[in-house]
């Protein structure tokens, strides 16, 4: 009889318990959701769309009300006050009848505005009120008004915009022009739909009533806008407002509103991923077309994603007890070798884990013998020897790079002691040294501030100062430097280098400047020197120092000076014991990389009579 496999068993557990049930009760779910999906998205929308084009056709009527209060006008020109022919009074004004000679021009314009300014204070949406016609003598008139836009500016433009040489002079119903801007006036344009009336004369026999002139109201776009914000839309759809001409009179696409859109909307019912639904005309030939993704998600589906997240939440449940209940009896040779695997992990690696079958598990824990063994061996080989390596080659860093800065700081004050005139600054350089000594306390690779490593660097340009009369002139430039770390003493022995090296050897006045700042991730210190500089094969042999194995070179004992020799300045020849100067750069070059890695140290470039940089690149530490 066959034996299955480990991966066997769990995968028909997985299949069997978990895996089938959830296969078959999302192919219900997912049928059953896009049925239901269809249905409630389409009856939605239909809804939405009619209650939409209600609202329009409403407010269509509202304007279509105050189109006509041109006959309901209530101003004679005569001065007669019950007047049986109110709805003659917009006529007398533009014929120009009842005015005084001479004044007809303006008692007809301060009476046709007053009109205007009435029609425009029936709704804050009107944004404004014209009014085109022919005097008793068929002259042209035109009559503008808008409480926004101050000035009237462009009839001929007005005229293209509602295309008044082809309007139908005859037609006795409310005009619908499409949205436009009202560029016509001065000012800031703004969008707008513009309804029509023509006026007639009703003084006549019935059936005959001549053309008087066209009313028009320019309606604010944003009425239409409101309208459709009261609705909510999930605003992953398009909707538009178009008359049966394809003018689209409101779009949430600025770039239709407007425009005649017969072509983008053709054939788009007919796609299988969109679903339209369109409203019927309503009396003024308006309807309102919704398009959308077919798989947009509305509420229902929600609904029933939210309990088929429930139902297969409770599979994933039953399928979760029953790989417990088999991870429990078949994995228990894995809970061992896992016990093992943690004593490996604190550093034992002579364990052996027992093969008690032939399967995938028994494969594994004799593979796990074999690694701890090999791992052991080569860790005792080349990991622990390195370790040690580093460590005694840090340990010989620390223990150069204080009697250096030590002796040297000490060679000052002798020197200058030797002084006549030195030895009133002997206290103070004294007091000076032993901050610096009590700076010193601790191991090299503690970290420290950088405002207390360029403080250090301070003291000891002012014991060098003390000693050549003022010559060298230090320049610090590090914002933040109280919440920078850096490692101890990296500075002092680049600076003390900046003077032997570089500005000594001038024996004039010179400046050494300290810069900081973090670039692209790497925090920069740059030590500047305007000093005599460095050739190409002074920088290689540095180059070669560098990247020597050897964390230091200690130079051959000196004699000490004699009494009427030149004093030795700090670092620069003959020292009490050691001459200690090859090994500043060096070591500090060393100290970093076995901090951070090889990636940060010290790079230096220089020009010969200009001077010299090194910059310290060390990872961005903050306190």
């Amino acid at each position: 009889m066959r034996s299955f496999s480990l991966y066997q068993k769990f995968a028909l557990t997985i299949i069997l318990l978990g895996l089938l049930p959830m296969a078959i009760l999302a192919t219900f779910i997912a049928n059953r959701m896009i049925k239901d999906y269809s249905q409630a998205l389409r009856v939605q929308y239909e809804q939405a769309s009619e209650y939409v084009a209600s609202g329009i056709e409403t407010l269509l009527d509202s304007y279509n009300t105050v189109s006509k209060m041109p006959y309901y006008y209530n101003f004679d020109v005569y001065g007669a006050q019950d007047s049986y022919l109110t709805f003659d009074h917009l006529r007398q004004i533009i014929y120009g009848e009842g005015y005084e000679y001479g004044r007809m021009e303006e008692d007809r314009n301060r009476d046709m505005g007053r009109f205007l300014q009435y029609i425009q204070s029936v709704d804050s949406y009107i944004n404004g009120v014209h009014v085109l016609a022919e005097d008793s003598g068929g002259e042209e008139l035109s009559f503008h008004y808008s409480a926004y836009n101050t000035f009237f500016t462009n009839l001929e433009l007005f005229e293209e915009t509602v295309n008044y040489k082809k309007l139908d002079k005859e037609g006795k119903k409310l005009i619908l022009i499409p949205p436009h801007m009202t560029t016509y006036f001065y000012g800031a344009p703004d969008w707008v739909f513009t309804v029509a009336r023509n006026y007639f004369d009703l003084r006549g026999q019935v059936g005959h009533t001549p053309y008087v002139g066209t009313i028009f109201i320019d309606v604010d776009l944003k009425r239409m806008e409101k309208l459709f914000r009261s609705v909510e839309f999930t605003g992953n759809e398009d909707f538009y407002v178009v008359n049966g001409e394809g003018d689209c009179f409101y779009s949430n696409r600025q770039e239709a509103i407007g425009e005649n859109v017969t072509e983008e909307l053709e054939g788009m019912d007919l796609l299988p991923d969109r679903l339209v639904i369109k409203t019927a005309e309503n009396e003024y030939g308006l309807s309102v077309i919704v398009s959308m993704d077919a798989k947009t998600v509305f509420s229902s589906i929600r609904r029933m994603q939210k309990m088929m997240y429930f139902i297969l939440a409770v599979s994933v449940l039953a399928l979760l007890a029953g790989s417990f209940y088999f991870s429990k009896k078949l994995t228990r040779p894995m809970r061992e070798m896992m016990a093992q695997m943690s004593m490996v992990e604190s550093g034992r690696f002579d364990i052996e884990l027992p093969i008690r079958s032939k399967d995938e598990i028994g494969v594994l824990s004799g593979r796990f013998n074999e690694m701890s063994r090999a791992l052991k061996k080569y860790i005792n080989q080349s990991y622990v020897a390195q370790i040690k390596q580093n460590e005694a080659e840090l340990t010989a860093l620390k223990a150069q790079i204080y009697p250096h800065f030590l002796y040297n700081t000490l060679e000052i004050i002798r020197m200058t002691a030797l002084e006549e005139e030195g030895r009133e600054r002997v206290p103070e350089m004294i007091e000076a040294l032993s901050e610096q000594i009590h700076y010193l306390i601790g191991p090299v690779q503690d970290m420290v501030t950088l405002e207390k490593e360029i403080d250090i660097v301070r003291k000891y340009v002012y014991l060098l100062n003390c000693r050549i009369s003022g010559r060298v002139q230090l320049l610090v430039k590090a914002q933040g430097a109280s919440r920078i770390q850096v490692p101890k003493l990296i500075l002092q022995p680049i600076v003390e280098n900046a003077y032997v090296h570089g500005l000594k050897p001038k024996k004039e006045k010179g400046c050494i400047m300290i810069e900081a700042a973090e670039n692209e991730g790497v925090f920069e210190i740059s030590v500047m020197d305007n000093g005599i500089g460095m050739d190409s094969q002074a920088l290689e042999k540095i180059a070669r120092l560098f990247e020597s194995d050897a964390p230091g070179v200690k130079a051959e004992r000196k004699t000490y000076p004699t009494a009427g020799a030149e004093p030795a300045e700090a670092g620069a020849g003959d020292k009490k014991e050691y001459n200690w100067q090859s090994i500043g750069l060096k070591n500090v070059h060393d100290r970093i990389r076995f901090l951070y890695g090889d990636e940060y140290g010290i790079q230096i470039t220089s020009t010969v009579a200009v001077g010299t940089m090194v910059r310290i690149l060390l990872p961005l530490e903050r306190v």
